[in-house]
């Protein structure tokens, strides 16, 4: 049985007006992260119509495919851009690798880094790149474990012991892939990607923090930006070809597929398509779990880091050496902080609480009238669940971010937890402890061990101890007769590293459990805690397991719309079209900014504080090769509809023919709670022009090396490139080109009904005088 399209028209009356709004997506509509076996079945007429030039085999096959060139870097994504295994990403991506190699004399994070030759390129530590090589549906040994189980608790544990079971045994092949088992639909499919992981990850090229950061905190989120977050790594193998760690000896990786770059870029109304690797979504969350979001972990979110962020500015200003141990930290939870004031901020625009709210209401009524009872129960067990992370969430938000106040603690955690888990067989430990994950284990606590500062730790411990000491409950998260924050950080053994390394090698779980120190005594009473909350959490992990596939049964057949799983940290492919926005009433914003808008920003102080030499250059900008001859400047950044999320940071942003033409980097305020929902009128992405970065390289930085290694070298001194296709003439102002038509209705995001903005309009009017004509027949027939 099929939902009704609206409750309150007849049903012959429907008919004709869905016809008319519920037909194909609008051609603008570019809702969808698709997985790549779902490629083969996108619209290729309509996207050749668009400037899509490549077929279905050219973005992905089994075997191969432009897809291929996206690669996975630390949880960001990347792309191949050279035979030689060079890399794109954004500066942000790269700036872990950079705080890491810093120092007060070397400082790459405010005056970047360039090799000149690839004897001098840096290690990038902590980074490795995972190259995807198969994707396997394992869904059949999914619902037998499901099916097999006897109470959800066992349920849980079973599909666990299934993914780590597939994991290992994937893993174990000859050639050592790193391989992930993914969950789709809400846990209805299962599949398990293989991938080859190189460990040698090498600086090539990150700008000054200057420009990759440009606009800071300010511009974060927002638009127009003239941000230069671009830099370039390169991944390394053994000289047999096989992943290897860092060494001198080893050799460039040559990727069986890279991008080749677009000099000359895209612009208004043309086709892009972003691939990458998208974190997380919740397009299909009930609306309890909405409304929790909103209602407490954003505003959580939104307190604790607030101080926490306060609290280390604090303590950096005026300290070199310790603004360079919290830089990191800071943009990690500065990023965070403003992405949840964005999330309910949109959240509450859309008003999306309350259609969740009325849509459940309605597919309650539906489900009533179909022969399949567990459809009305699993919303009763998704709302209790709900119900259950409400009262458990403050003792867990504030328990999993005692790691994020106090590095000490950090690495007390993880020794404690990694003796405790190395007790048990390896399929039984907690993923995040087995055998796979040490050398990211071990990434970890030099992190901690190098970002150490003893009045950071004091200062963020003692915030944190003051908000547990609030929490209710019957035991305590701070266990009584734990000293005060000064103790607990000076008195501790943990910032010497020998004798942390010493302890990671040798120590027990008994031996760590009567230990003296107070930072791993303190770490030890919150591990004790953590394990019984998982204990717990197995039963609501094996009701999400049950419900969570019917629940979006009910969706796929109640809603209207493209059908594509949440974003999960796999593979996906965007199509959108370049193209700008009307963030709200009586403002339009054009999807271009170019160099001229960067040096209007210029006020000499961070962060708008242009390099001389980029406001120098910037004089003679337009007569470039770089510049666009539309906009007569080089372009700087771009929006587009794609549809993407954290995780997309880094993103290789391609034009009709497969070239890259930018690197996908953030989101529009207003899009920031896109998570939740797609908006056609307000979702969109930005992404840094690739000629911005061939004209650093060329006209700042003189890196005519790299510029051949990306097949640009040719054009260093051909000059102004002339105007060879129409584009409705524009002006180099910070907004530069076309937004959605003039009074187009802005559209409920994905899963609120069918849409009919901007050029659905036809349609809309027709259907409506179709429903108008419809109607008076009826009348008609009624009074003769």
């Amino acid at each position: 049985m099929r939902p009704p399209a609206h409750r309150f028209i007849s049903a012959g009356s429907c008919l004709v007006l869905a016809a008319a709004l519920c037909g194909p997506a609008p051609a603008r509509a570019d809702e969808g992260q698709w997985t790549p076996d779902q490629i083969a079945n996108l619209d290729f007429e309509r996207l050749r119509r668009r400037g899509l030039e490549l077929s279905p085999e050219d973005l992905w096959t089994p075997e191969g495919g432009l897809l291929r060139a996206a690669v996975n870097l630390s949880g960001c994504s990347a792309a191949f851009i050279s035979p030689d295994g060079l890399i794109a990403t954004n500066h942000h991506c790269a700036y872990g690798a950079l705080q890491a190699a810093s120092s007060v004399e070397h400082d790459y994070l405010r005056d970047g880094f360039l090799a000149r030759t690839r004897e001098d390129e840096l290690e990038a530590r902590g980074r490795t790149v995972k190259v995807l090589r198969t994707i396997t549906d394992v869904s059949s040994a999914l619902h037998e474990a499901v099916a097999s189980a006897q109470d959800p608790a066992a349920r849980a544990r079973a599909v666990d012991a299934l993914r780590k079971r597939l994991v290992q045994e994937c893993e174990a092949q000859d050639h050592a892939p790193k391989c992930q088992a993914a969950t789709f639909y809400n846990g209805s499919t299962l599949r398990l990607f293989e991938y080859l992981e190189l460990r040698d990850v090498r600086l090539v090229y990150a700008p000054p923090a200057a420009i990759g950061e440009y606009g800071g905190e300010t511009d974060n989120w927002m638009w127009p930006r003239h941000t230069g977050d671009f830099s370039l790594l390169r991944a390394y193998t053994g000289p047999n070809g096989n992943p290897a760690e860092h060494a001198e000896t080893n050799v460039p990786y040559h990727p069986t597929q890279f991008l080749r770059v677009s000099t000359e870029g895209v612009g208004p109304g043309d086709f892009v398509g972003v691939m990458g690797y998208p974190g997380r979504t919740n397009r299909y969350l009930p609306a309890a779990e909405v409304a929790r979001y909103v209602g407490q972990v954003f505003p959580t979110r939104i307190r604790i880091y607030g101080a926490w962020i306060a609290i280390m500015e604090r303590l950096a200003e005026g300290d070199h050496a310790t603004a360079i141990k919290v830089a990191a930290k800071v943009k990690s939870l500065a990023n965070r902080h403003k992405n949840a004031r964005g999330m309910v901020a949109g959240i509450e625009r859309m008003k999306l609480v309350e259609r969740r709210q009325r849509e459940e209401q309605e597919m309650r009524t539906w489900v009533q009238g179909t022969d399949e009872p567990d459809r009305g129960q699993a919303l009763d067990h998704l709302t209790a669940l709900s119900k259950l992370r409400e009262e458990t969430f403050p003792r867990e938000f504030l328990r999993g971010h005692a790691t994020t106040a106090s590095d000490l603690l950090a690495i007390a955690w993880t020794l404690v937890r990694r003796a405790r888990e190395r007790i048990k067989p390896d399929l039984e430990r907690q993923r995040g402890y087995m055998e796979r994950d040490e050398a990211r284990l071990r990434r970890r606590v030099e992190r901690h061990l190098r970002d150490f500062s003893p009045e950071v730790d004091e200062a963020l411990l003692q915030d944190w101890m003051e908000r547990a000491s609030k929490l209710g409950g019957e035991e305590p998260l701070v266990p009584p007769g734990t000293p005060g924050v000064r103790r607990l950080v000076r008195g501790s053994s943990l910032a010497r590293p020998e004798v942390v390394w010493d302890l990671y090698e040798h120590a027990t779980a008994e031996t760590l459990a009567r230990h003296r120190d107070p930072m791993i005594r303190l770490a030890h009473a919150l591990v004790l805690q953590a394990e019984a909350q998982e204990r717990a959490d197995e039963t609501r992990t094996g009701q999400a397991l049950r419900w969570g596939p019917v629940y979006f049964e009910i969706l796929r057949e109640f809603r209207r719309g493209p059908v594509y799983p949440d974003a999960n940290g796999t593979l996906r492919l965007s199509v959108a079209s370049v193209r700008g926005y009307d963030p709200r009433d009586g403002l339009r914003a054009l999807p271009q900014t170019t160099l001229g808008g960067a040096v209007a920003k210029h006020t000499g102080q961070p962060p708008f504080d242009l390099p001389a030499a980029v406001r120098d250059a910037a004089t003679q900008a337009s007569e470039t090769y770089w510049a666009d001859p539309i906009l007569r400047d080089v372009p700087l950044c771009f929006l587009s509809d794609a549809d993407t999320t954290g995780g997309n940071s880094g993103s290789p942003v391609i034009d009709g023919k497969g070239r890259l033409v930018g690197l996908n980097f953030d989101r529009v305020w207003e899009n920031i709670a896109g998570d939740f929902g797609y908006n056609e009128a307000r979702s969109r992405n930005i992404t840094v022009d690739v000629r911005y970065l061939l004209w650093m390289l060329d006209r700042v930085e003189d890196a005519g090396e790299l510029l051949a290694e990306m097949g640009a070298d040719r054009h260093r001194s051909a000059g102004r490139r002339p105007n060879q296709r129409p584009r409705e003439a524009t002006t180099p102002q910070n907004l530069t080109a076309l937004a959605p038509e003039p009074g187009a209705r802005t559209p409920e995001p994905s899963g609120c009904g069918c849409r009919a903005p901007g050029r659905g309009r036809p349609a809309l009017l027709a259907g409506l005088l179709v429903l108008l004509a419809l109607t008076r027949r009826d009348r008609r027939r009624r009074t003769t």
